[in-house]
């Protein structure tokens, strides 16, 4: 990563667009990027080399309702094209968790090689990640059986008394009596 940023005036200078495709529960797969095509669910915005993925994680959450989930992790992997292989490439940059800042939180675009044209692929993760609901489930393996019953998480007790907490209990819409989901997304606002 470069080391050095350049100053950037943001009254004086323009910026660009930058494509932003996301995905709820991963990224999406590399094979989705080809010349020709790219994956549906795209955000366009403009900024500047020197905007932090802090800032472009505001800007999601702003459009994606997922990505203001309290328990939402944004995970930034930069998609850029290979021209000796004429294919897409990825590098992994970092992941933003707004309920607990990380370092990577402050890295700029420059700073991650970042070059005008190259995408960004946003997965939108929600929950404690793979490896702390694993030790969740060998705590608690009734619930790891049965799953929480109440569109809840893993080990977040106050969603599996049956209270709403925004939530629904009882979803209308798909005639659910625990889900509160519909089509993947919980309605808490």
């Amino acid at each position: 990563m470069s080391s050095s940023t350049t100053t950037v005036d943001r009254e004086k200078e323009c910026p660009f667009l930058l494509r932003i495709f996301f995905r709820n529960g991963g990224h999406n797969p590399l094979s989705q990027y080809t010349i020709e095509s790219v994956p549906s669910d795209e955000l366009s915005l403009y900024t500047w080399k020197n905007a932090t993925l802090e800032e472009i994680a505001q800007l999601i959450e702003q459009v994606v309702p997922e990505a203001r989930d309290p328990d939402a992790r944004i995970a930034f992997r930069l998609i850029y094209l290979d021209s000796e292989r004429a294919r897409y490439n990825s590098r992994e940059l970092g992941r933003v968790v707004p309920a607990n800042p990380t370092e990577d939180q402050k890295k700029t675009l420059e700073a991650c090689n970042f070059f005008i044209g190259d995408y960004l692929d946003v997965a939108i993760f929600i929950g404690p990640p793979a490896n702390i609901r694993n030790k969740l489930v060998g705590r608690d393996a009734g619930r790891a059986r049965t799953g929480d019953r109440f569109g809840g998480r893993l080990g977040n007790d106050r969603f599996s008394s049956g209270r709403n907490f925004g939530g629904s209990a009882y979803n209308r819409d798909n005639n659910s009596r625990y889900g509160g989901r519909l089509g993947g997304r919980r309605d808490r606002y």
